[in-house]
Order: C-alpha cells, then structure tokens, then sequence
C-alpha cells in the first residue's frame, strides 16, 4: 500500500508539471471580423455607366503569429498568417452577382509606436458566385467572364490596442477579382474601400527580438529545370466583327519547358536568368469570319515554338518563394492583332523538398493584361553553396 502512495503522489507531481507547462504555452491565434464599404473603380465602359458604384463586404479571418520558431519568421519580423472568408455586397448592382472568397493571409507589422500599430496585408485566394457577362441574360458587364476567378486583395492601416483582448483597426484596401483570361471578357473588377476590423487576442504575446537571429548565412547558387501548362480564351478581333457575336472564339492550350540559374545575394533574396521553349496554340492559329460564323485556321504550315529569355528576382519566405519576371519571345512574327513579344510575369513557388517544387502564377503583357494562368512542376538540379 505504501508503495502505491508513492507510486501515486509521483504521477500526480508529473500531471501537474505537464499541465503546469501547457498553461504556460502561449496562445498564438488570433481572430478579426471585417466591414468594408466602398466603390467599384470604374475602369471599362460599362463601369463608367453605372450611377451607382457603391459596394459592401463582410469578411472573418483567422491567424496565427509566428514567433520566430523558423529563421524566416525573424528575418520578417514575426508576420501573421492565416486564412479568411469574404462576402461582397454590391448594393444596387444586383447584376454582378453575390461573389465570396476563401484566402490566405500574409500580414506583416511595420512600426509599433506603444498601443498603436501599423501593419501592411497581402490576401491571395479563390472567388464563387460573380455574374459573368452574358449577352442572353442581359448581363453587359465586361468585367469578369465567369463565375470562378482569382481573388487578390492589398492593404495597409493602423490598429489600437483597446484593454487586453482587443485591437480596433482602419484600413485602407484594393480588391482585384479576375480570372486570368481563362474565359472572356476578363477586364477585371477593382475596388478601394476603407476597412473597419475588431481583432480579437485570447492572449497578447511580447515578441522580443533577440540581440542575435540564428540564421543560415549560406547563400547558394541553383540550376532548376521546370515544365508548365496553360490555358487561355481568345476571341476573334479582325474585320467584320460586327457579323458575329461579341467575344466570340476558342479556347488554347500553352505549354513548355524552362531552365533557370539563379544566385541568392541574400537571405531574402536572388536574382537570374532564364530560358524557355513555348508552344502557344493561340499564336499557331488565326481566326476569320465567313457566313457569319468565326473559324479557325493553321497559321503555319508546321507549328512554330516561342523561344524566351527571361531575367528574374525572386523573395524568399521560407519554403514559399515569389518570383518576378520580363521576358522576351526572341524571333517572335507578330501581326496586327498579336500580343507583344514582351511579356510578364508573378508567381508563388513552394519547395516541396530541397529538389522538388510547383509553381502557380499569372503571364501578363502591357503590365496588366493577363494572358494566361500558369501552372508548373519543377526539379532543382543543382544547389551549390556559393564561396
């Protein structure tokens, strides 16, 4: 019997250090609801027609705070990262649909002057529900062609710490929905709105920066190999456009391969160079109009490939890398109604492994036109430490 008293009175003193312990683990989410009330920026014709271009959104997120647990969580001061939810109202232009969206948060602080904070935001993410134009049901709005688009959101504001849970926040923000030309018309419907938000701490965590940041200091030179696809919506832009219906066409695939030499200059950043082999379906083709009718025709008598040279940055968080880029299609024949030779580009990586990645972003031309979204699988081949 003694020994089971001990026995017991051992366990007991453990379950307490270990609940002593988790209570003292920090609690590192947070959660915020969100009001914004703003206007539609009037950037095609049919916008500019509107005498009402007020809109309404409601969203919720919720984050973590980093706490510098990972190198990169230090090197960028403690970020928040998360997911939210947002449903946009737009009053009396019905038409446009009821869109909601599900995005990731990337949500940084700049300054911190005692209760009051300034923090800038980038929200990425997936939008349902949008009217998309439809000359049978009346919907002329040019901005978005389908239901689905790519929902992508800036802001920047400041935020009041109010008692101990608390911070009140004033933000100013843009809004970007599109669909990356996978269906036309894709003008894209942009907004700036100020943003209310209530963010709720169950805890307040001091993240204090150390005299000394652990970090790999070894910054390395890389070879990466990657093959892409795509898929865009074009439509026909000659003569007799007034013979058949508006933004009619087909649709193309895109397709190829790229290799890239990058070399890191730091631990956020690298700059390089690559070179890709494209296959457009668009560019092989030409469109024309006869009886009323839009068809397609080879444009050459064998397909021709788009050879590119591409100088890029790249910012590194992590694993997840933003890589920007312009480009040129070297030997490029363009007529009248082709696209530019130069063209650009932004896109997410992830490092799956220290070899393995993909890649998701958008093609671009004239710096705002989407062209095409790209998606991408990729293999670092080399990964040398530079001496």
């Amino acid at each position: 019997m003694k020994n089971f008293y001990t026995y017991f009175l051992v366990l007991l003193s453990i379950l307490c250090k270990a609940q002593e312990a988790d209570s003292l683990k920090p609690k590192l989410w947070t959660a915020s609801a969100n009001a914004e009330y703003g206007m539609v920026l009037p950037t095609n014709i049919h916008l500019k027609s509107y005498p009402h271009k007020a809109f309404a959104a409601y969203s919720f997120e919720f984050l973590k705070q980093t706490n510098g647990e990972k190198d990169w969580e230090s090197l960028y001061n403690h970020p928040q990262i998360g997911v939210g939810f947002i449903a946009f109202d737009f009053l009396q232009n019905r038409q446009m649909g009821s869109p909601f969206a599900i995005y990731g948060i990337y949500n940084a602080k700049i300054k911190q002057w005692g209760s009051l904070k300034w923090y800038h935001n980038i929200n990425l993410g997936i939008s349902f529900n949008s009217n998309p134009f439809d000359l049978d049901k009346g919907y002329y709005n040019t901005s978005v062609g389908s239901k689905t688009n790519m929902f992508i959101g800036l802001g920047t504001g400041l935020y009041y710490e109010i008692g101990k849970h608390f911070d009140l926040g004033m933000n100013l923000k843009f809004n970007h929905l599109s669909n990356g030309s996978l269906k036309i018309p894709n003008k894209g419907l942009n907004s700036v709105t100020p943003q209310l938000s209530l963010v709720y701490y169950p805890e307040r965590v001091s993240l204090k920066k150390a005299d000394t940041i652990t970090l790999n200091k070894e910054k390395y030179n890389t070879l990466e190999f990657s093959v892409f696809a795509g898929r865009k919506d074009a439509f026909y832009k000659g003569e007799r456009r007034d013979e058949v219906k508006l933004y009619d066409g087909f649709d193309y695939s895109i397709y190829g391969a790229e290799a890239f030499y990058l070399r890191q200059y730091s631990a956020k950043s690298a700059y390089g160079i690559g070179v890709g082999i494209t296959q457009d379906e668009e560019y092989n083709h030409s469109m024309y109009v006869s009886d009323s009718t839009v068809y397609q025709k080879k444009r050459f008598s064998k397909n021709q490939l788009l050879f590119s040279v591409i100088p890029t940055y790249r910012l590194m968080i992590g694993n997840l890398y933003v890589n920007v880029g312009a480009g040129y299609y070297v030997l490029k024949k363009t007529t009248k109604y082709d696209k530019t030779a130069f063209f650009q580009r932004i896109a997410l990586q992830y490092q799956f492994t220290d070899r393995l990645f993909a890649s998701f972003g958008i093609n671009a031309y004239d710096f705002h036109v989407a062209n095409y979204l790209e998606w991408k699988l990729g293999y670092t081949f080399s990964k040398k430490v530079r001496k």
